[in-house]
């Protein structure tokens, strides 16, 4: 057994909370903790830091069970939230402070062209100098935009937990870095010059800028952490429904140079604007003591946890049959009709839809997380290799386009699996994420990779096959298995569940 923590001085306590037994009192809306004099060496368990502790110093009990959940709470407080002894938190799941930590994660996921790139890769595609590259060269931009975003979150929140009183000095300069790259790529002319500014700069940027998303995300709210990540992940939709018209507005009209310039200078003013929402709800503080320690393999202990293992392969699944369709899709639009307006307009709809079943998932998936993954799964699987591959017409692309982007939202799932796996505890829950983010952010290479080789560009112009037309037949069938098997997800999941819940029976 693990020691006990010792030495526990709670002097802030009010005085009609102090009982002789040591007991916990529960409150969702204020924490108050005096202050820790000494705690090393504690257990891990999924829990939040209660909000009133009432401990009688003179009664220690090594086999106490209180004492051992009250060490482990503090032990687990996330970030440097001990440093905010004797403070009043804001409330979770509501107030003011709670939602407007909504908003600014909603603007961070609106104000990006990671999921409209495909309106950029249709106009690179076509216009000289970009024109002379491959397919494959120009995907990878996009690719790898997504792949760094979804990747480095991990790192960069072990940064942000051992050098809180840096967090602000860094988002601000993250912002300044992605600006500046957006500018100088204006002047770029191979394209390894926008891999390395768009790609490795704006997604790094962009990770340390989305990561106090993932890390603030789960102390501000539990019982509606489904719908919270769902909203926040919506801004994606919203944002890649807006977004194509207006980066193809700047394209058309002054070229890749004229778009860079005006992006750059916009961005300046919504990332302003989403850091003045984006706060804790925990001060951020210099740490009195020794700084929290770099990561560890220890962190990782969660993945042997059976919800976390079958929601992570459902996750990479899915995702390699997502990011496909969402790069692809407008060019096979445009293979119907010379309008680049309908290519804009087929990703308008894909992420118009993307926002409303976000949301939809995440509220679904605080109500059922099984039963929503084998919905999208199946749905996902059926839509591919019927509505998209058999149509003729941009009327049923774009009736493709809608349900797809609709059932295959499984990020919004993650808040439910994350605290299905974790409980209340806020940083073994951001570690989840970030878990699901690396696999995310893994088939975002291997996926678009994958289906690249599996185009067949011989039959680019074939408008007359009767199924998957203009090369795409092996893409279609590709997406349609990984949709099919990702379905798989939701029993994996309830079994996962029972085998949990069998096991601590046992335990007991």
């Amino acid at each position: 057994m693990p020691p006990q923590p010792t030495d526990i001085e709670l002097t802030a306590l009010p005085r009609a909370t102090t009982r002789p037994d040591s007991t916990l009192s529960r409150s969702s809306s204020t924490d108050k903790l005096s202050r820790v004099s000494t705690f090393a060496n504690l257990p891990d368990l999924t829990s939040t830091p209660p909000p009133e502790l009432a401990l009688d110093t003179g009664l220690t009990r090594p086999s106490s069970p209180s004492s051992e959940e009250v060490g482990h709470r503090l032990r687990r407080l996330s970030g440097n939230e001990r440093e905010g002894a004797g403070l009043e938190l804001p409330p979770v799941d509501g107030g003011k402070g709670a939602w407007g930590f909504v908003v600014a994660g909603f603007i961070l996921e609106f104000w990006g062209f990671s999921y409209s790139y495909a309106s950029i890769l249709v106009w690179l595609s076509s216009h000289e100098p970009w024109s002379n590259s491959s397919l494959a060269a120009l995907t990878s931009i996009g690719t790898l935009l997504l792949a760094v975003m979804f990747i480095c979150p991990v790192f960069v929140i072990t940064i942000f937990r051992r050098y809180p009183d840096w967090v602000r000095t860094m988002l601000w300069t993250s912002a300044l870095v992605n600006c500046l790259s957006m500018l100088v790529a204006s002047w770029a002319s191979e394209v390894w010059h926008l891999v390395l500014l768009i790609g490795v700069l704006g997604g790094l940027s962009g990770a340390i800028l989305y990561a106090p998303v993932l890390l603030w995300l789960n102390s501000w709210f539990h019982d509606r952490r489904g719908l919270a990540s769902g909203i926040v992940f919506a801004g994606t939709g919203l944002g890649g429904c807006v977004l194509p018209f207006l980066l193809s507005a700047l394209l058309e009209h002054g070229g890749f140079a004229t778009l860079c310039r005006a992006w750059a200078g916009i961005t300046a003013g919504v990332y302003a604007l989403a850091l003045a929402f984006l706060k804790p709800r925990v001060p951020l503080v210099r740490p009195r003591g020794d700084r929290a320690p770099w990561l560890s393999i220890h962190d990782f202990g969660f993945v042997r946890d059976p919800v976390v293992l079958a929601m992570t392969v459902t996750t990479f699944l899915s995702s390699m049959a997502y990011l496909p369709v969402s790069l692809y899709l407008p060019i096979y639009t445009s293979s119907l009709s010379s309008s680049s307006s309908t290519a804009n307009l087929v990703v308008a709809l894909f992420n118009l839809s993307s926002m409303v079943g976000s949301t939809l998932t995440g509220y679904a998936s605080d109500v059922s997380l099984p039963v929503t993954l084998s919905v999208m799964g199946a749905a996902g699987a059926v839509l591919s290799l019927t509505a998209w591959g058999l149509a003729q017409s941009l009327g049923a692309v774009f009736a493709f386009a809608v349900l797809f982007a609709a059932f295959s939202q499984v990020c919004s799932a993650w808040g439910a699996a994350a605290r299905d796996a974790a409980g209340a505890n806020p940083h073994l829950s951001t570690m989840i994420f970030c878990l699901f983010g690396i696999f995310r952010g893994v088939a975002s290479i291997v996926g678009p990779f994958v289906s690249t080789g599996l185009y067949d560009e011989a039959l680019a112009s074939d408008e007359h096959a009767s199924y998957g037309r203009f090369g795409f037949r092996s893409i279609i069938i590709f997406v349609g298995a990984l949709s099919a098997l990702a379905a798989l997800g939701g029993p994996g999941v309830a079994w996962a569940r029972g085998r949990k819940a069998r096991r601590k029976a046992a335990e007991a």
